[in-house]
């Protein structure tokens, strides 16, 4: 059994790690990685999905975050660990929940710097021809494009290995700008260059209010408040960590969600109808929301409303906005590859990774963890080659991971409840339920379309624990442990290629191409029986596989921590199965099985089940007592394993 060597060898190598950041470090982390991209590209994409509208969208995502975020904030001020939200499953729920809770949040992150590197290049692409070009009305980077961006990931590689002290540093430094800039820039647009009339052109909601909750993920608006859990995953670099950690992450937040509703009403009220136009010439209806996605304001939005103002104090500003078009993403995506290189250190540290990745560097960085999280987050430059398109797979595989706070918040109170809690929200049980429903449903709202892939690709990581983790931590048979997961991988990759995305993404997509377009009950016959296999052989599989390796696992411990992981295969599942039913399923927007509002009703009701399950599900694990002993608390007085 591996279990002791994995729970010290981890309290150990965090004992190792500099103590160098403080409160504004910590709050400047939260605003650094806020204030990215997002503020740069989230207020087009958002309007142009909702209308004016779209400010409801930022006020929304804010309340919803910021149950999260306060959850978090409780946890953290108790555990404050390095890799932090990773590290949460595993002393609540085990191996088995900690494993898939990591995988989705390694893919979610590891993308997040390729992401503001591609943001830099779009806007560098107003003044530097050959970097972008147009596919599908889509902003993409050209090859050339790509090799700059990766020059960026490269420089975002250098100013983490050097530290984090150093990071810190020049962090909390490049913070001012980064909250001056989008400050003077909403000041002036909407004292000099304001339309009150755009929140009426055609109306406030021209295309309905159910737009406002599926552009919180699919526009860049959940990506832009991701950021809050820096503070988090740095906390066991902090020097005052119970203390700075939960109120520098409350702050830092608090502060960009004003910063990010202002400029949404800036860039409604900024939009001049009769000088936007597309790259062709041809101008943008007043009204058509939609349009401004495709028309010159998507290489650089607030750049070019300053442009086209023809006001000599805003054109002059458009110069510190280029400048801050390079800072801002820059800022955001060293920020994570610093935090990607913290969820490789804590998955080896709950044993899900090789010792490699545990290894520091002479400035206590985990060396081969930012190695990793470097080339590897490289790749995804490829396949989302478009800003707005990455953002939405991050969104969703992030805020996935987030369920965990509420559910935690629970389990850890039964079987912590004399730990120290700096922070200490009152009834658990609810604060912690609408932290997991609010996690639940940004996941639900960015789509069908998104979602069967982002689902596949946390179920993908599932062999791995098979095959690593199970045996190394857990005592199962290895070679068992290949052959299922070998199994696994085909199985899922097989029906997910056939079933969903021939099978129902491309067939609808076909059938809406026909004239005139069949009917529903047409669509849904040739389609529906698909998703039913999907998820009838997928459910099978891994249920049926993880039970045979449990079998045969050694001790009731090593089996307790299988069975109190099973929840959240439950919610992939569950999740996909509500998408698929909506208004958010893959037959809109011209039909649904469940119209809107009821669709959401239901995801409510099943995220609450979920939540229930979940909180009933924890365990005391001994991570857990290890973690508590080291803060000279002894927790297995009050409970009985």
């Amino acid at each position: 059994m591996g279990e002791e060597k994995y729970i010290n060898r981890a309290e150990e190598t965090d004992k190792q790690l500099r103590k160098a950041l403080n409160f504004w470090d910590i709050t400047y982390l939260v605003v650094g990685a806020m204030i990215g991209s997002g503020w740069l590209f989230g207020a087009l994409y958002a309007s142009s999905v909702v209308g004016p509208g779209s400010i409801l969208s930022w006020i929304v995502a804010g309340v919803l975050m910021f149950f999260i975020a306060l959850v978090f904030a409780e946890i953290s001020g108790m555990i404050p660990k390095t890799g932090s939200i990773v590290r949460y499953p595993q002393y609540s729920h085990g191996s088995f929940a900690s494993f898939i809770l990591a995988w989705s949040y390694l893919l979610s992150a590891i993308t997040v710097a390729p992401a503001e590197a591609e943001a830099v290049i779009t806007y560098m692409s107003s003044y530097v021809p050959g970097l972008t070009t147009t596919v599908s009305g889509l902003t993409v980077l050209t090859g050339l494009g790509i090799i700059v961006a990766f020059i960026f990931l490269t420089f975002f590689f250098l100013l983490n290995y050097y530290g984090v002290h150093v990071m810190g540093k020049t962090n909390t430094g490049v913070g001012w700008w980064k909250l001056l800039v989008p400050l003077i820039t909403i000041i002036l647009l909407i004292s000099l260059f304001f339309h009150p009339k755009n929140f009426a052109t055609p109306s406030f909601l021209p295309y309905g209010s159910s737009p406002i909750l599926f552009a919180i993920p699919t526009t860049g608006i959940a990506f832009a408040y991701l950021g809050f859990r820096q503070g988090l995953e740095y906390a066991g670099e902090a020097k005052n960590p119970k203390r700075d950690v939960p109120l520098g992450t409350i702050l830092g937040f608090i502060i960009v969600v004003a910063i990010y509703v202002l400029l949404q009403v800036a860039f409604i009220g900024g939009v001049d109808w009769g000088k936007v136009s597309t790259a062709s010439g041809v101008t943008i209806a007043p009204g058509n929301w939609t349009g401004l996605s495709s028309s010159v304001l998507a290489n650089g939005p607030f750049y070019e409303i300053l442009k086209i103002s023809a006001i000599p104090i805003l054109v002059g500003w458009g110069i510190f906005l280029l400048i801050d078009a390079i800072v801002s993403p820059s800022g955001t995506g060293w920020i994570y590859e610093g935090t990607t290189t913290r969820v490789f250190y804590g998955m080896a540290a709950d044993g899900h990774l090789p010792d490699l990745f545990l290894k520091l560097n002479k400035h206590k960085i985990p060396i081969f963890s930012l190695i990793a999280s470097w080339l590897i987050g490289a790749l995804f430059l490829l396949p989302y080659p478009a800003w707005v398109k990455i953002a939405g797979f991050i969104s969703s595989t992030t805020v996935f991971t987030y369920m965990i706070s509420g559910s935690a918040l629970v389990v850890l109170r039964k079987t912590a409840p004399n730990a120290h809690r700096p922070l200490k929200l009152p009834v658990p049980w609810i604060l912690g339920g609408i932290a997991f429903i609010a996690s639940f449903l940004i996941v639900y709202w960015s789509t069908f379309s998104i979602l069967w892939g982002v689902d596949a690709l946390i179920l993908a990581g599932i062999p791995i624990f098979y095959i690593y983790t199970m045996p190394k931590r857990l005592g199962s048979n290895l070679t068992l442990g290949i052959v299922l997961g070998v199994i696994y991988w085909i199985t899922l990759a097989v029906t997910t290629i056939y079933f969903l995305d021939y099978g129902i993404v491309a067939k609808v997509a076909s059938y809406y191409t026909m004239e005139p377009i069949p009917s529903f009950s047409v669509i849904l016959s040739h389609t529906a029986p698909n998703f039913v296999l999907w998820v009838v052989i997928n459910v099978i599989t891994t249920v049926l596989f993880t039970y045979i390796l449990y079998r045969g696992l050694p001790t009731a411990y090593s089996k307790s921590q299988i069975k109190a992981g099973f929840w959240v295969i439950a919610t992939i599942f569950a999740g996909l199965i509500v998408s698929y039913l909506s208004s958010l399923g893959p037959y809109m927007p011209n039909y649904s099985i469940i119209p809107y509002p009821w669709d959401t009703v239901l995801a409510v009701v099943v995220a609450a089940v979920l939540f229930v399950y979940s909180a009933l599900s924890g365990i005391l694990t001994d991570d857990l007592v290890a973690v508590m002993k080291g803060l000279g608390i002894d927790i297995t007085k009050d409970n009985n394993k």
